[in-house]
């Protein structure tokens, strides 16, 4: 790999491909994503690529004059006990953090990671910063993951050092907005009720 967008890109890519089977006011100059139960706020200027299938909502932001990315994952399935989330962690999550390591390994056998702490939508996350140099230039990708409204989300910040530091704004608008509808339980139909026949008096 010859720059540090594509080391981004495949890392996406792997997560788009492989991989799928209280929340903060919005700054005034924001959208809003609304799609499926999933709200966020997201800054002017920042473009994404919907990816979403039957499977997890999964959109890529962006925009033209930067190398740093916020890729949004969330896992359709509602996650409701602990054996589900075990479940969910090892399927998505730890096969996606193995993979960017190792793409960033590729490009830079020094490549550490370190355990992180944050928020998503005010719910306590656990996270991983693997940092590398992409391309020569200093870089990281900032990888956490919260059960949010019963759905397990995913987000990764990564990009070259200077990129991420000028898109942190954009990254704490999306993590610190995200809203998920809780699941509704299909209620069951009432029964018609028969009508009496009228009895025939002799």
């Amino acid at each position: 790999m010859k720059s540090s967008r594509n080391v981004i890109s495949l890392v996406a890519l792997l997560l788009f491909c492989g991989l799928s089977v209280s929340a903060q006011t919005a700054p005034a100059d924001s959208k809003e994503f609304n799609k499926d139960g999933l709200t966020f706020s997201y800054p002017n200027g920042w473009a994404f690529n919907d990816n979403s299938d039957k499977d997890a909502q999964n959109m890529t932001f962006g925009r033209s004059d930067s190398e740093a990315q916020i890729i949004v994952f969330v896992f359709r399935t509602p996650v409701t006990t602990p054996e589900k989330l075990a479940e969910a962690k090892r399927v998505l999550v730890d096969k996606y953090v193995a993979a960017t390591k190792q793409q960033f390994q590729q490009e830079d056998p020094k490549t550490t990671s370190a355990p992180a702490t944050s928020e998503i939508g005010g719910v306590a996350s656990e996270g991983l910063k693997i940092r590398a140099s992409l391309g020569g230039v200093p870089g990281m990708a900032d990888i956490e993951w919260a059960v949010v409204g019963q759905h397990l989300v995913v987000l990764t910040f990564l990009g070259p050092d200077r990129a991420l530091t000028k898109a942190a704004p954009a990254w704490d608008t999306i993590r610190n907005s995200i809203k998920l509808a809780e699941p509704v339980t299909a209620q069951p139909k009432p029964s018609p009720t028969k009508t009496p026949i009228p009895t025939k008096t002799p």
